[in-house]
C-alpha cells in the first residue's frame, strides 16, 4: 500500500489570519481586483451548468491551503455556475481514500490527490480518464500539453499546483556570504552552524545525494543501487556532528528563527509565512528543491461527473492558478498562469519569487517519486535509523521518530 510522503504544509496557517485573509480576498474577488481576464476556454462552465444548483462534493486538505481553494475556485465556480461547492477534509492516504470511493458510489465527485494516490487508484481503476482536449488554451493561445509543466497532465489527474521540500536559511547567520547552491549544505567550512533535517530518509537522502553532486534526473536511479545508498550517508557523515533531526514541520523553521540551526529543509509554504513574519530575515536556497504535486482527479463511482469536470476546466484556468498562488506560496503548473501571479492581496508582496515553480526556483528541482518510496522505503528506513543511531552515539547527535503525518 502507498503511504503517503511526509506532508506538505496543507494544514498550516493560524484561523485569525486565515479569516482576514479570506475576509480581503473576498472583498478583492467581488471588486475583480485579483483575478486577470481569464483565458480561452474548451467550454463555458456557466453556459454549460445553467445555474443547474448541483452540489459537488471535494475530498481536500483544510487549513490555509483549503483557505486559498476556497477563495480562488470554489466560491467563484458556485457564483458562476450555480453548482455548489461542499469540500471534506481527509488525510491524503490511499487507505482513506479507496474506502470512500470503492463501491458503487461515492460521496465525492472530485479528489485532490498525490501522485501515489492517483497512480494508485488509477490503476484499480477507480478512477475517469481525464482528456486534455477538455482544458481551456494558455491566454496566448498556448496549447494545454505545452503549457503545462512535466507532469502536470495524467491519464487520470490533472495537476494543481507543485509545493516543495527546500532549504531555508537565516540570513543573519551568513552575513555577505550566504548559501547559493545546494552543495552549501554540506559545507560546513565556509557554511558553518547547525542543519534541520527530516528525521527520516525522504527527502534526507534526496538532498543529501543532491548536494553531493548528482543531478536531479539521476537521483533515484543512484538511490537505487548499494553504492548510491552508500554515498548518500557519505554525505551525511560529513555533517552528521551539526544535524538537528525535526519531527514537526514548525520545529524546522523554528530551529532557525531562534538561531539554533543556520540552515533547515522545510516546506515552501511554511517558509513563506515564516519568511514574512521575520521581516524577510529567512531566505530558500531553491537549487536542488524537492517538489511534488498536487492533482484534481474523479471517481468512477462519482455522481456528477459533467459538473467535476467543468469544475476542473475552471480550475484549471491559467488566471485562476494564478489567483491561488497569490494566497499560499504552491506553484501554478500551467506555465502561463506563473507569469499571471501578482501581489498577495492581504500583505502586499509579490509572490512570484516565493513559487516553486518560478522559473529561477524550478532550474534544478527534482520530482519527489512517491511510488519508488513505497518500494523502498522499508529498506531504507531501516538502513536510516541503524546509520542515526550510530551516528547519535558516536557524536551525541540528536534523535527522533520519523515524519508520517502532517505536522
Amino acid at each position: 500500500m502507498i503511504s503517503p510522503a511526509p506532508a506538505h504544509d496543507r494544514l498550516g496557517g493560524t484561523p485569525a489570519a486565515l479569516s482576514l485573509l479570506r475576509l480581503a480576498c473576498g472583498l478583492a474577488f467581488a471588486a475583480g481586483l485579483i483575478l486577470v481576464p481569464l483565458s480561452a476556454k474548451a467550454e463555458d462552465p456557466a453556459s454549460a451548468s445553467a445555474q443547474s444548483g448541483a452540489t459537488l462534493g471535494i475530498a481536500t486538505w483544510g487549513g490555509a491551503y483549503g483557505e486559498s481553494q476556497g477563495i480562488a475556485y470554489f466560491e467563484p465556480f458556485t457564483k458562476e455556475t450555480g453548482v455548489k461547492i461542499r469540500p471534506e477534509t481527509y488525510d491524503g492516504t490511499l487507505a482513506a481514500i479507496k474506502a470512500k470511493i470503492g463501491g458503487s458510489s461515492s460521496p465525492f465527485d472530485i479528489l485532490d490527490l498525490s501522485p501515489g494516490v492517483l497512480d494508485s487508484l488509477c490503476h484499480d481503476g477507480l478512477l475517469e480518464t481525464l482528456e486534455s482536449s477538455m482544458l481551456g488554451a494558455g491566454p496566448g493561445g498556448q496549447s494545454v500539453d505545452d503549457d503545462f509543466i512535466a507532469g502536470g497532465l495524467t491519464p487520470c489527474g490533472v495537476a494543481s499546483v507543485a509545493w516543495s521540500t527546500a532549504i531555508a536559511f537565516n540570513r543573519q547567520a551568513f552575513g555577505k556570504t550566504p548559501p547559493t547552491k545546494i552543495a552549501d549544505l554540506l559545507d560546513i567550512q565556509h557554511f558553518p552552524g547547525k542543519r534541520a533535517l527530516p528525521n527520516g530518509p525522504r527527502y534526507t537522502l534526496e538532498l543529501a545525494l543532491l548536494a553531493d553532486g548528482v543531478q536531479p534526473d539521476d537521483v533515484y536511479r543512484e538511490l537505487g543501487t548499494p553504492a548510491g545508498v552508500d554515498r548518500a550517508f557519505s554525505a551525511l557523515d560529513k555533517i552528521k556532528s551539526n544535524i538537528l533531526w525535526w519531527d514537526k514541520a514548525q520545529d524546522a523553521i523554528a530551529s532557525l528563527t531562534e538561531r539554533k540551526a543556520a540552515m533547515a529543509a522545510s516546506y515552501s509554504g511554511r517558509v513563506f509565512r515564516a519568511a514574512i513574519g521575520a521581516h524577510q530575515r529567512l531566505d530558500v536556497l531553491w537549487d536542488g528543491q524537492i517538489y511534488d504535486l498536487d492533482l484534481w482527479a474523479i471517481p468512477k463511482a462519482a455522481a456528477n461527473k459533467d459538473d467535476a469536470k467543468r469544475f476542473i476546466t475552471f480550475a484549471t484556468e491559467p488566471a485562476r492558478m494564478a489567483a491561488q498562488a497569490e494566497l499560499i506560496a504552491y506553484g501554478p503548473m500551467r506555465k502561463s498562469a506563473i507569469t499571471l501571479v501578482g501581489k498577495n492581496p492581504t500583505i502586499d508582496i509579490e509572490m512570484k519569487s516565493y513559487l516553486p515553480t518560478a522559473p529561477d526556483n524550478f532550474r534544478k528541482a527534482l520530482k519527489f517519486d512517491e511510488v519508488w518510496w513505497d518500494g523502498h522505503g522499508e529498506e531504507l528506513g531501516k538502513r536510516f535509523e541503524a546509520w542515526r543511531e550510530q551516528a547519535s552515539t558516536a557524536e551525541g547527535g540528536q534523535t527522533g521518530s520519523v515524519p508520517t503525518q502532517p505536522q
